[in-house]
């Protein structure tokens, strides 16, 4: 992120905005065991520009910390963190977005076993591990789908290249 403009820096502050106000205006289908946190269609902007892992994990973080604090804010953000970047190196030589997209929703539904991980250790959930991260896997498999239609369909009217 060197040499970043002013302009860039809004439009990351925006994206982070965005993801914290939709993940709290949902609140409840955005934390929890049975989660659908549809700000994770931001996700997908780091496919177009990987700019956009920092402006969606600041979010995430921010949106974590809301909710369940400090040990939230470095799981979730890391996870985020981590996963996106996986996903920028698996996708690098893969053409079509659609296809980059499924790779994303399904490598972050598989990250969602760290959110089940402390879920159970901190014991906020009493349902067994499995359940957890499978129903945490589903929603955010969901709201990754349904992000990456709204996405693609936004990028013909917003370049997120730039």
């Amino acid at each position: 992120m060197n040499n970043i403009t002013v302009k860039e820096l809004i439009k990351l502050a925006i994206i982070t905005a965005l993801y914290v106000t939709i993940t709290i205006f949902l609140a409840p289908i955005s934390y929890g065991i049975i989660q659908v946190r549809f700000s994770e269609a931001f996700n997908h902007l780091v496919l177009y520009n990987r700019k956009y892992l920092y402006a969606v994990t600041l979010g995430v973080c921010l949106s974590n910390f809301y909710q369940f604090g400090i040990v939230d804010v470095i799981v979730g953000g890391g996870a985020t963190f981590v996963f996106l970047s996986l996903a920028l190196f698996i996708t690098k030589h893969v053409k079509e977005m659609w296809k980059k997209q499924l790779i994303t929703s399904l490598l972050m539904a598989i990250s969602m076993f760290t959110i089940a991980l402390e879920l159970k250790i901190l014991g906020l959930e009493s349902h067994g591990f499995w359940l957890i991260f499978i129903m945490m896997a589903l929603g955010e498999f969901v709201a990754m789908m349904v992000g990456s239609i709204i996405i693609r369909s936004m990028d013909k009217i917003i370049d997120f290249k730039n």
